[in-house]
């Protein structure tokens, strides 16, 4: 908006959204204020010098109170409560961005911009997707895998409480999307392991469900096959196997969320890996790689929020900008993120 500072509107003062706003804040370009149901959570943002308003996201009216006169709304929420925030947003003509699994949602009559998926994974897992696709001239096999663990192994299952269990849960005991042949196909949870070596460590990998937002996206197009998988410590699999099938808490997920809870300390320090591979079908050419390291950052929270924060912050950027193009599988997205002025400390890349 010319001669005016956007403003950014974040429903949910959680580590994501606290470092969203942030990093906003620390520019000096926009007026970011966030909104959440809990006193404790609105004095942690007023105490890091952020405007802080009671929102119960649940309340129609209180929504509207907030975001009524906001450029961008961010529902930086559970799932089950960005349907009713990005409603809210297009009803005031706002853009909206959020970070759960994208779907076929339309812009705004007004071509406001609505955004899902913009955090890590989804988000920027779709984007190196995207990425070794437009770069090869034939069709090619894609493997990818992410993760977001210990930045030091601390116990046997080589994982902390470092984000939603339920989101969890969901991630080891959905079925998973995947392209077989340029196909859209569905594979088992917690299939497919290898090894991966990333530096001078040695991860183990497999299916999981919500790694990317749609691979539907990428049927049809130059990818022959792409399967998806989740990083963790060596062991990890064997473990919640364990758990899930063994013991059976594939269907006590009541228990299993109590069991983890328990068990699992918060991480001190946690890194986010993402590891994209690509093969030309014929061979002729040798495969291309992109590796990318999320460190946290001080003041930022942990690295799955800072990266997430990242994504978001640049294209809050873009849309200021003028941007009304953005879109979620675009290459040049992921070139223009990983250079932006929110990547830089807390990203680091390699392109093979």
């Amino acid at each position: 908006m010319a001669g005016s500072r956007l403003q950014v509107a974040i429903v949910g003062a959680g580590n994501v959204g606290i470092a969203l706003a942030r990093m906003l804040v620390a520019t000096g370009e926009y007026q970011v204020r966030v909104g959440d149901c809990t006193d404790e959570a609105c004095a942690q943002a007023i105490s890091l010098g952020i405007e802080a308003r009671q929102v119960d996201a649940s309340s129609a009216t209180q929504l509207h109170a907030f975001l009524g006169s906001a450029d961008v709304a961010v529902a930086a929420v559970p799932d089950r409560l960005v349907s009713r925030i990005m409603n809210v947003a297009s009803q005031a003509g706002a853009h909206h961005l959020d970070f759960s699994m994208p779907s076929e949602t339309p812009a705004n009559a007004d071509g406001a911009l609505k955004l899902s998926g913009c955090g890590v994974s989804p988000g920027l897992a779709d984007l190196m997707i995207a990425r070794l696709s437009a770069q090869a001239d034939g069709p090619i096999d894609v493997e990818l895998a992410v993760g977001a663990i210990p930045a030091r192994r601390t116990n046997r299952l080589g994982y902390s409480l470092i984000w939603n269990l339920d989101g969890l849960y969901a991630e080891y005991t959905s079925p998973c999307e995947a392209i077989e042949n340029f196909e859209l196909v569905e594979i088992p949870p917690l299939s497919r392991p290898l090894t991966i070596r990333l530096g001078q460590t040695d991860y183990e990998a497999f299916s999981t469900a919500g790694v990317v937002g749609s691979i539907g996206n990428f049927a049809g197009t130059n990818i022959r096959n792409l399967t998806c998988r989740t990083i963790r410590y060596p062991g990890h699999l064997d473990y919640m196997q364990l758990l899930l099938d063994d013991f059976g808490l594939r269907h006590r997920r009541d228990l299993l969320r109590t069991i983890l809870q328990n068990g699992l300390d918060k991480a001190e320090g946690d890194i986010v890996l993402l590891h994209a591979r690509s093969r030309r079908v014929d061979g002729e050419a040798d495969p291309r790689t992109i590796t990318i390291r999320i460190e946290d950052a001080p003041g930022l929270g942990n690295a799955l929020a800072a990266g997430s924060a990242a994504h978001a912050a640049y294209l809050i950027d873009n849309i200021s900008a003028g941007s009304r193009r953005l879109s979620q599988d675009d290459p040049d997205t992921f070139a223009g993120l990983v250079q932006s002025r929110f990547a830089r400390g807390i990203m680091s890349i390699e392109e093979l």
